[in-house]
């Protein structure tokens, strides 16, 4: 059985081989990325998304349908590999149409018992995301949360609001 991490690649390639893909852009325009503040929020087309996590803009989330991949379009998402003693999470994020895998720095509750998560990217040039949810609702395992995500590179910052589910 092919692992998640074969899944994605096979996944990348076929979003990067469609023509005027988002992604086939973005990697047709070279590693060189903006040292300063965000674009616009970019969004990550990623059908079907093996994720743990899944967070949309409010707007995404509303146009979200199960069975139309299309609307598979995240501003945030969240993956666990499970082999080994301890599962490691990825972080996932669209930034000036180059998907950035992150690190998890830490994880907890705020003041407002709000979770608070922090991200960061392993290379160059550095970006850190700092996802801040709070639960809305629960069904079965899955975890209803909404909130805001905020992508930080160099001195520039970028707030969107978030709504999401997180399973297992």
């Amino acid at each position: 059985m092919m692992g998640w991490k074969r899944r994605a690649i096979a996944v990348l390639l076929l979003a990067s081989s469609s023509p005027g893909s988002a992604f086939a852009q973005a990697l047709a325009s070279g590693p060189e990325t903006p040292a300063g503040p965000p674009a616009a929020q970019d969004q990550i087309f990623w059908y079907p998304a093996p994720s743990r996590c899944t967070y949309f803009t409010p707007d995404a989330k509303r146009a979200f349908r199960y069975d139309d991949p299309d609307t598979w379009r995240f501003a945030f998402l969240v993956m666990r590999e499970t082999k080994g003693e301890k599962p490691v999470e990825r972080g996932y994020v669209m930034v000036d149409g180059t998907l950035r895998e992150l690190e998890m720095v830490r994880t907890g509750a705020d003041a407002n018992q709000s979770i608070v998560t922090v991200w960061r990217s392993p290379g160059e040039p550095r970006v850190n995301v700092n996802v801040t949810v709070s639960e809305t609702g629960r069904e079965g395992e899955a975890v209803s949360l909404a909130g805001r995500m905020t992508l930080i590179r160099g001195e520039g910052r970028k707030e969107t609001e978030i709504e999401g589910t997180c399973s297992g």
